[in-house]
């Protein structure tokens, strides 16, 4: 996994990835879909990929936080490798556990982001 360096400005909106309490599992398998359409667009125009996972702060521990954001940011990674994204143009980051939206439920996400390289 490659950590390059990215510009600063997100092209459009990032795509948020949801997942059950506790699990690196979609709550719907149909955000898969996303995947498909982040995949061909950053194909298409060659660009770098930034995959952020966090977890919800208010269950489990830090350690569990830790290894769950990883795990989630980990799933995504691979789905777009699986889907053409070379790995040389994925930045994996974990967050761990976070308290940033409302409901909570939201903080239980993987963050993408796509870059001009």
């Amino acid at each position: 996994m490659a950590l390059n360096h990215v510009s600063d400005s997100c092209l459009g909106a990032p795509v948020y990835f949801f997942f059950t309490l506790n699990t690196a599992r979609l709550t719907d398998v149909s955000q898969k879909l996303n995947l498909d359409e982040l995949a061909r667009v950053a194909k298409k125009y060659d660009l770098s990929v930034r995959v952020t996972g966090a977890a919800d702060s208010s269950t489990g521990t830090s350690d569990i936080n830790d290894t769950l954001s990883l795990s989630r940011a980990d799933f995504i990674v691979s789905e777009l490798k699986q889907r053409g994204i070379p790995a040389e143009r994925i930045t994996k980051i974990s967050r761990g556990g976070i308290a940033d939206h409302l409901p909570t439920e939201a903080n239980r996400h993987t963050k993408v982001e796509l870059f001009f390289p």
